[in-house]
């Protein structure tokens, strides 16, 4: 579906495999220098053929797009990004300088080296990865499995062999196989055919997520860093751990940022445009001055990361979460304890056999 918010610029509603999200929504500036993407979808046939036939929709083609922004680097986002690249060779993919670090050090490891260490940073915090649930959640398979499929066409077609899908190489993903073009800074004005928008760094659901503010207008397209009724995952992850970043403290710091922008309206990447972006940005601070609370609060005496997202309220049950919905409320129990650590609050605990607990202070 096709909506106009201002004259020249359209939402469009890509279909997600994976997640319960249902939608990725993408925006489109057309003008006399083609089309102008920020975000595009998951690369998978769905998405892919959803976005040719808006894009037709508003008398274009995916050749006519001559750059593509993406938020941050999450395949809803950036998926499509080398399919679109390959039908329009002119297009410059823009992404915030700070996400480059992360995207070449997720997308470019060893897969199967990635998911061990994955898994014993897991148990470290309490949950086993490798214990088969018998859950049903075969949304981020699925969104794999497709996006193979599609590679295996795409190189069919290229060797104008049909055949080759049996030979080809299925290791890597299409989402690690390409390069931002442009790499903004916090502050950076980006301007194209009458348009002037401005880079908003905006850490916290990833470490470099982007915003971009319109000042003219006073709308700001917000990727997944607000979004209308749901609060984006925020995670600390093995990585995170390592160097010490705390990424709740960043997207707290970054949501009132965003709120303190002389904004009005706000264009997220899923679910429902928002009326007051200032004040969604100051609910969804005030939610998670109340997870905090919530979590301090499920402490009892020592006890694992993975406890405690047993005992905190989610929007479903925990005992119905797949393995891999267990691992992003891990990562969030985390982030939020760490902030904890950092208020003086809770005390984290190494013991002697590698495990982490944590106890009030």
């Amino acid at each position: 579906m096709v909506t106009e918010i201002v004259p020249g610029l359209f939402r469009l509603s890509i279909p997600m495999t994976a997640g319960g999200l249902g939608w990725t929504t993408p925006y489109v500036f057309r003008g006399n220098d083609g089309l102008t993407l920020f975000d595009c979808g998951y690369g998978t046939r769905g998405a892919i053929e959803a976005l040719t036939e808006q894009i037709g929709e508003l008398d274009g083609k995916i050749a006519d797009i001559k750059r593509l922004f993406v938020s941050h680097a999450h395949p809803d986002h950036l998926g499509m990004a080398k399919w679109i690249k390959d039908q329009a060779p002119g297009c410059e993919l823009v992404m915030m300088g700070s996400e480059r670090f992360t995207y070449g050090q997720i997308h470019h490891r060893d897969p199967q080296q990635a998911e061990r260490d994955s898994n014993a940073w897991a148990l470290k915090h309490g949950l086993d990865m490798t214990i088969d649930l018998k859950i049903e959640d075969d949304g981020p398979r699925r969104w794999i499995n497709e996006e193979r499929e599609l590679d295996k066409e795409i190189e069919a077609r290229r060797r104008g062999n049909s055949d080759t899908a049996t030979t080809v190489e299925m290791a890597t993903r299409t989402l690690g196989r390409i390069e931002p073009d442009v790499r903004l800074h916090d502050g950076d004005e980006y301007s194209f055919d009458g348009w002037s928008l401005k880079a908003v760094w905006t850490p916290g659901h990833t470490p470099g997520h982007l915003c971009i503010y319109d000042p003219k207008r006073k709308f700001t397209f917000t990727g997944d860093h607000v979004l209308s009724r749901i609060t984006p995952n925020v995670s600390l992850a093995s990585e995170d751990e390592e160097i010490g970043r705390s990424p709740l403290r960043e997207f707290r710091a970054s949501l009132q940022k965003v709120a303190d922008l002389d904004s009005e309206l706000g264009l997220p990447a899923h679910q429902d445009t928002i009326a007051d972006l200032p004040k969604r940005c100051l609910e969804i601070l005030e939610h998670h001055d109340e997870r905090l609370d919530e979590v301090y609060n499920a402490l009892g005496g020592r006890i694992s990361a993975a406890e405690v997202a047993e005992n905190v309220e989610w929007s479903k049950p925990y005992e119905t979460f797949s393995i891999f919905k267990r691992r992003a409320a891990l990562g969030e129990t985390l982030s939020h304890l760490q902030v904890l650590v950092e208020d003086g609050r809770v005390r984290r605990v190494e013991l002697a056999d590698n495990r982490v607990v944590w106890e009030h202070v």
